[in-house]
């Protein structure tokens, strides 16, 4: 059994640890990973540098964990609300997978935007080698997930460039709710986003977006330009 002073030791540890990462996230968010050091963050959070190498490495082992800890937030809230529609028909799991994630997106006021968020934002303006960890674990597996679920509404393979382009739109879709929302809330003052006022704004998204994929698979002279648009995207620049 630890005796009361190491106990101490360690609460107090525990505390610096915190108080060096809620700095850190703020910082790197407001200015970025390459003009915020060490000694910016020990100065605010009344920490020394050895504390800040003890706990996380350097600099970057520090920002790795900050993103990693957003990255599994990501991925934990759109599995909630990819649960919102289980076990019904892929129409319906799309719809709520939908709703789900638009109230995420849309509940929470703009000024409560916590500093994870931004320092997200921050990262995928200025990319850092961490952006491999968003991408891996707070965007790669429910995108996955988004595509095999438009496949099943579709009826096309997975492997169609459609249903990935689809998929894609449908994010994007209700991630400008969220991107915009500062902006539709001062051009129409009277705009209250309520949980009923989400429910119409996720349907819109949902009826929308079922039209237009199944629009794109009824379209041959899509079926037939769209694999191309994308092997022009993702060729490697010439030389």
């Amino acid at each position: 059994m630890a005796s009361p002073m190491a106990n101490k030791a360690a609460g107090r540890d525990n505390e610096t640890r915190n108080r060096v990462l809620k700095v850190a996230v703020r910082l790197f968010a407001e200015r970025g990973f390459n003009h915020v050091s060490i000694r910016d963050i020990c100065k605010e959070a009344g920490s020394n540098i050895a504390s800040v190498n003890y706990h996380f490495g350097d600099k970057m082992g520090l920002y790795r964990e900050l993103i990693s800890t957003v990255a599994e937030g990501m991925n934990a809230a759109k599995h909630t609300a990819f649960g919102e529609g289980a076990g019904r028909t892929p129409d319906e799991r799309l719809r709520g997978y939908i709703r789900g994630f638009m109230h995420q997106l849309l509940s929470q006021s703009p000024e409560e935007a916590c500093w994870l968020e931004r320092l997200i934002a921050r990262e995928m303006t200025e990319p850092t080698p961490a952006l491999d960890l968003i991408i891996e674990k707070g965007i790669r597996p429910a995108a996955e997930r988004l595509t095999r679920l438009v496949s099943e509404v579709t009826g096309l393979p997975v492997s169609d460039p459609r249903v990935r382009m689809g998929a894609g739109a449908i994010q994007g879709l209700c991630i400008w709710y969220r991107s915009s929302r500062v902006v539709a809330e001062r051009m129409f003052p009277e705009l209250q986003f309520t949980p009923e006022r989400i429910d119409q704004v996720a349907d819109f998204v949902t009826e929308y977006s079922l039209a237009g994929i199944r629009a794109l698979v009824q379209n041959k002279r899509v079926e037939q330009e769209v694999p191309g648009v994308l092997a022009a995207q993702e060729a490697p620049p010439r030389a």
